[in-house]
């Protein structure tokens, strides 16, 4: 159990830091199949695979072509063999990458459809439902204590629905519980969006919680206030639209986040971007559009805060498979007051079924 233990922490660190070839303790050949909502996420779901036949195969596997960044995943297999630590990554359409040496992988077709079989069990497991708002209204109806594991630390604690109709309006049910809620923010109540799975009488929803005390609270339990959790098509009660940061947690706490990223449009891909730099969340960045992974970074480094002036911008080309889109926004480097500033993003795409891709992404012009 120790060794287990091990491995799966030095995962956490070699997918987190540089990627390197790692040593591992103990001899002999094993392989174990790990779903996690992000690269960092400590919370993770484990199958050790006995079957010496797959882990041969995942041993054999062969390069293919090296590639520039490993797509964005919540599939990965962690191989040892004799004392040397492998790191794979399988993507949406159950290609293997060497995330290490980031290269493409040959497997044969039965051990890809075995490995694919096992992982769609782990992500029931792991992760929770994409059920629409209609339906969980009637699931967690008002005053229904739930509890709500948090898919990135996997800390959970007791809530309770007090009011909301177009989402939950949700208390912690007691101090510890609110102890346990802020522990997960870092110790800082903040409006950062998080994917929970909420788990009650058999139900395990996908939703997206922020950390942000409001409005009214009715319970001992030392929250000033309430916090929203929001789930499939649910919306605000100020705008009743959508909040696209919400519904981007809501997938990813479904486990299928990259598939829905790959379904939106272009105006909603720049706004992603702009969500996932304020939530310093390189993961979302490289899965909104893996080409961009070294801006990206320096993104994530650089920024503080990024804002839209206006919320609805006119296109200055809107095509199949070109979208150009000039925007005047607020942005704050760290360290610096916050400055207006704008830039033009230009999107393309290799046919009107691809996802929408930046092109010649500057961002250093970006955030001057």
């Amino acid at each position: 159990m120790k060794k287990k233990v091990l491995l799966l922490l030095l995962m956490s660190i070699i997918l987190s830091v540089h990627p390197q070839i790692g040593q591992a303790r103990g001899e002999g050949e094993q392989a174990s199949l790990i779903v996690k909502s992000s690269s960092r996420s400590l919370h993770q779901t484990v199958l050790n695979i006995k079957s010496p036949k797959v882990v041969q195969a995942l041993l054999q596997a062969y390069p293919q072509r090296e590639v520039q960044e490993i797509p964005g995943t919540t599939n990965y297999i962690l191989v040892e063999d004799n004392g040397l630590l492998r790191i794979l990554a399988v993507d949406l359409t159950g290609n293997l990458y060497d995330v290490q040496q980031k290269v493409l992988l040959h497997l044969d077709s039965n051990t890809e459809k075995k490995i694919i079989s096992y992982f769609e069990r782990l992500h029931l497991y792991h992760f929770g439902q994409p059920v629409n708002w209609e339906e969980v209204d009637d699931i967690i109806p008002r005053y229904t204590t739930f509890t709500v594991i948090d898919l990135e630390t996997g800390l959970r604690f007791k809530a309770q629905r007090r009011a909301g109709n177009k989402h939950a309006d949700v208390q912690p049910l007691t101090k510890t519980d609110t102890a346990i809620m802020k522990e997960i923010y870092g110790g800082k109540w903040s409006w950062k969006r998080r994917a929970v799975v909420i788990q009650h009488k058999g139900y395990k929803l996908a939703g997206s919680m922020h950390g942000m005390p409001h409005g009214g609270g009715a319970l001992a339990n030392g929250f000033p206030g309430h916090f929203c959790i929001h789930f499939k098509d649910s919306v605000t009660h100020s705008t009743r639209s959508l909040d696209l940061s919400h519904q981007l947690m809501v997938h990813k706490a479904a486990g299928d986040l990259s598939s829905y990223v790959n379904e939106l449009e272009a105006q909603e891909v720049v706004e992603a971007l702009f969500i996932a730099i304020n939530q310093h969340d390189l993961d979302l960045l490289n899965i909104v559009d893996p080409t961009i992974s070294k801006q990206a970074k320096y993104l994530i480094d650089h920024v503080e805060s990024i804002r839209f002036i206006k919320k609805n911008n006119p296109p200055t080309i809107q095509g199949d498979l070109v979208f150009e889109l000039p925007l005047r926004f607020k942005i704050k480097q760290k360290g610096r007051k916050e400055v207006d500033s704008h830039y033009t993003f230009l999107l393309r795409r290799e046919s009107p079924t691809d996802p929408w891709r930046f092109h010649e992404l500057d961002e250093e012009k970006m955030i001057k």
